[in-house]
């Protein structure tokens, strides 16, 4: 399923449980990297606010409101396989957030490496299956170099 506000993430790095990669959409020509999980999190929301797609069923409240530029004018910069094209060093995600209710979102999520979609019902639970995804590939890459934990 293809849609305008379709999210590639790329996991690249992961350093006690801190998450770095970057983050790919059809209006910028440059990749967004994030540093931790909230980071990427915060792009990802600054995205669909600007995009103002899917809407908002809460108003956020700041104590200082900072702007974030994600869009590029506001058109489509990158085809669907340029960015389709991506690919994290530890994992890559496409997500598409169809509802953003409840102060969260709602949508699906695709593991690209393992060509498996869930749906997921909050950021929370989208995270959980990202975490156990790069769980699983961290303990794959473990066995072939012959680690073992203690």
């Amino acid at each position: 399923m293809w849609t305008p506000n379709l999210i590639v993430v790329c996991v690249d790095n992961v350093d006690n449980e801190v998450y770095q990669g970057r983050i790919y959409h059809l209006y910028r020509n440059q990749p967004i990297y994030f540093a931790n999980i909230l980071q990427m999190i915060k792009w990802m929301e600054a995205f669909y606010n600007e995009l103002e797609f899917p809407k908002s069923s809460t108003k956020d409240r700041y104590f200082v409101k900072k702007k974030y530029p994600m869009l590029q004018g506001g058109k489509r910069v990158l085809s669907k396989n340029q960015i389709m094209k991506q690919k994290g060093k530890q994992g890559t995600f496409l997500v598409r957030v169809q509802y953003r209710q409840n102060a969260t979102w709602q949508g699906q999520i695709t593991w690209v490496e393992g060509q498996e979609t869930k749906s997921f019902r909050s950021v929370l639970e989208m995270l959980k299956l990202m975490d156990n995804v790069i769980d699983i590939e961290e303990e794959r890459k473990g066995e072939a170099i012959g680690y073992e934990e203690e």
